[in-house]
């Protein structure tokens, strides 16, 4: 397996609160949250993954705005994955995704993933690991393991396989909403396999890192 890895690190967050986003910042690290995001008039609460703890969340504008966007006309809960500070309440940072379709906390898609490329219509999903890329379209499944990864300036990713590049998965830092289920993602995907394009969204995995291995 060959990975290569260049250029500059991608990152960059979506704040869901202005001067909130950075409340308790020096005595709480962001981390990652993922679970069930509960809404009551304006008062949300998220119920981990894995967990029974439910913990309170600060609401914002900006959340409001995201979760009509994306929840179905009467829902009270949706799947969420999140960075936020932890005080009394969690101060929401980016949001990874948010879904009203899909497995919920069922989906370990991402956990030992550093990217996770997905479209409905048409239906393919594309990860990136450090195993190489995996690639699944129509009922088939292929891997390439020997792939170049580029960090852009502009803070967008290109995974190419190698040596001619007929594979490639370009990730940029856009808010993406999948069209056919109206999920939010905060990355917009382009899979390109032999110079057809697909289009979809993608989400950070948990193995993912603000700059790219050394």
């Amino acid at each position: 397996m060959r990975i290569r890895w260049s250029a500059m690190a991608l990152a960059v967050p979506l704040l869901l609160s202005g001067c909130s986003a950075f409340e308790g910042y020096f005595s709480s690290p962001e981390q990652r949250f993922s679970g069930l995001l509960e809404r009551s008039g304006a008062d949300y609460v998220l119920r981990e993954c894995g967990s029974r703890e439910v913990l309170p969340v600060q609401s914002s504008e900006a959340l409001d705005a995201l979760w009509q966007q994306t929840a179905q006309p009467g829902q009270t809960a949706i799947f969420a994955e999140l960075m936020a500070r932890q005080g009394a309440q969690l101060v929401p940072g980016e949001v990874l995704r948010m879904q009203s379709h899909g497995r919920g906390c069922a989906d370990q898609t991402g956990a030992d993933a550093q990217w996770v490329a997905v479209s409905y219509q048409p239906g393919w999903q594309a990860t990136l690991d450090g195993r190489g890329l995996h690639r699944s379209e129509q009922g088939q499944s292929e891997v390439t393991d020997s792939i170049m990864v580029e960090y852009l300036p502009d803070g967008s990713l290109n995974a190419a396989s190698l040596p001619a590049h007929r594979v490639q998965l370009w990730l940029y830092p856009q808010a993406c909403q999948e069209p056919v289920s109206g999920d939010y993602f905060h990355m917009r995907a382009t899979l390109v396999v032999d110079g057809e394009q697909r289009s979809g969204c993608a989400y950070r995995g948990r193995e993912a890192s603000d700059q790219p291995p050394r």
